[in-house]
């Protein structure tokens, strides 16, 4: 653990006031960042994120400011009506050198594990609904500029018949007018665009690269593509390194075919999903054009919800 536990009372005796309940559960730890959840004295349930420097080569240039970055991008989208009701507070570690983030905690389940059940018992109008959902939280972002920089599975939370999107740490805002001091060189890799793979593939390590609505139209469906199938859309490599190897074989855009990693046949889900996994980004759709076109077949589909 990086933090001392005495160091992860004083985070959360700011995050939460001094009177919250003492018993935080740590839920993730991976390349300098710790989440936990923890609750205020009325009992309501928080994520606190913690973010210290990084020194795995696969982790981000300025990992410990992540947390300060994302409460400042917060602030920015809760401000134009786009993320709301999920920020509560954010600052500078009280000792040593990093950041923390305080967050609402979410009700609901990741796209990955609401799609694994579909695997198991097949619902086309389900399907169709979460993708509609996933493709809509994107689509509030893009229609007012900004882009989410790091779409994965586990950042969308399901709950009902709403999706709500998590992680927004490398978010960037309309015009690529950043707060934010940590280069963007692209987030998970396996689910980056081709023309961001090759071009992380020809540029210097500091050098930050503008995410364009395209480019993450094409992670989206990259995304709902390892949702429906349970396998990347593209390589069959088993390792969570970030190689350029790996990121050669992301360029060339060629996925995997999905008569042979569908879980069943869906045509029309299938036709909406590879629409986005397309060479050239300007014959991409718009997401609010996927998640319209997903709204319309869930309606149409049969299926229990």
């Amino acid at each position: 653990m990086t933090l001392c536990y005495s160091q992860l009372m004083q985070v959360l005796a700011i995050a939460l006031g001094e009177d919250f309940r003492r018993s935080p559960e740590l839920i993730l730890e991976r390349r300098g960042t710790e989440l936990w959840s923890a609750a205020d004295s009325a009992g309501s349930l928080f994520a606190v994120k913690v973010t210290t420097p990084c020194s795995d080569p696969q982790g981000h240039i300025g990992s410990e400011d992540l947390a300060l970055v994302e409460g400042e991008l917060l602030r920015g989208l809760q401000a134009e009506g786009i993320v709301t009701g999920l920020y509560r507070g954010h600052g500078r570690l009280p000792e040593g050198t990093g950041s923390w983030l305080a967050l609402r905690w979410l009700d609901g389940r990741s796209a990955a594990s609401a799609f694994a059940d579909l695997r198991r018992g097949a619902s086309e109008r389900s399907a169709a609904a979460f993708a509609a959902g996933m493709a809509g939280a994107v689509a509030d972002l893009h229609d007012r500029g900004w882009r989410h920089g790091d779409l994965q599975k586990e950042h969308f939370v399901i709950h009902g018949s709403g999706v709500r999107l998590l992680d927004f740490a490398l978010a960037q805002r309309p015009q690529d007018i950043d707060s934010a001091s940590v280069v963007y060189r692209g987030a998970y890799d396996f689910f980056m665009s081709p023309e961001l793979a090759a071009e992380r593939l020809a540029t210097p390590r500091t050098q930050h690269l503008t995410l364009t609505t395209q480019s993450e139209v094409w992670s989206l469906c990259a995304v709902l593509y390892a949702c429906w199938t349970g396998v990347y859309p593209i390589s069959e490599k088993d390792t969570m390194q970030s190689t350029p190897e790996l990121r050669a074989e992301l360029a060339e855009g060629k996925c995997r075919d999905l008569s042979i990693t569908r879980p069943w046949a869906f045509r029309e889900f299938e036709e909406l999903l590879l629409s986005g996994l397309v060479i050239e980004p300007e014959h991409r759709p718009t997401a609010r054009e996927l998640a319209r076109g997903f709204q319309e077949l869930a309606l149409r589909a049969g299926g229990g919800a």
